[in-house]
């Protein structure tokens, strides 16, 4: 229940963090004389192809650490796969 809480609390964060920012630059912008590109405007995302079976395993095995795994039953499950 906790990190349900905490979650929602920071979704809201979040979110007010967001309606701030766009206020921010709505009335940034309508200061200027003249606006800049709208691509300037727009995050650079880098396409990426699809995940090896490797980097797929690796984000698994993060994904276990962060969720409170236990590193030594990693190691055994690797060590069993034969990838220690």
């Amino acid at each position: 229940m906790v990190a349900r809480l905490e979650g929602a609390r920071r979704r809201l964060s979040v979110e007010q963090d967001g309606r701030a920012w766009h206020a921010w630059h709505v009335a940034a912008l309508s200061r200027q004389q003249k606006l800049p590109e709208l691509d300037a405007m727009f995050t650079k995302q880098q396409k990426r192809g699809p995940q090896t079976a490797e980097q797929q395993e690796i984000s698994l095995d993060q994904l276990f650490l962060a969720w409170g795994g236990d590193p030594a039953q990693l190691a055994q499950v690797r060590a069993q796969r034969g990838k220690v």
